[in-house]
């Protein structure tokens, strides 16, 4: 992930610091969790399709090596979904 590229394009869009540390944090979950080693590896294989199904399925019948363990409510999904997607936006927009 190039996470201070990241980090400085969210700060120009106007994310708070909380948040720019959240949408991070989120990433490196599902880089570490799922084993996918870098984020923009799976960009580059096909935008996070594959990634952003998996989310929207609610975690089920994982397409990597390990799945993702989420305790609670739906809503984790969600979130994370939210982060891949903040990071595609900045991908395409770099």
């Amino acid at each position: 992930m190039k996470e201070l590229d990241f980090r400085k394009w969210l700060n120009v869009n106007g994310v708070s610091k909380k948040m720019q540390s959240d949408f991070v944090s989120r990433l490196k979950r599902l880089e570490t969790k799922l084993e996918i080693f870098d984020i923009d590896e799976e960009y580059k294989k096909d935008k996070c399709e594959k990634l952003l199904k998996y989310l929207s399925n609610g975690c089920k019948e994982s397409p990597y090596s390990k799945t993702l363990e989420l305790l609670g409510t739906s809503n984790q999904h969600t979130v994370l979904k939210y982060a891949v997607k903040k990071y595609i936006s900045f991908l395409e927009s770099i």
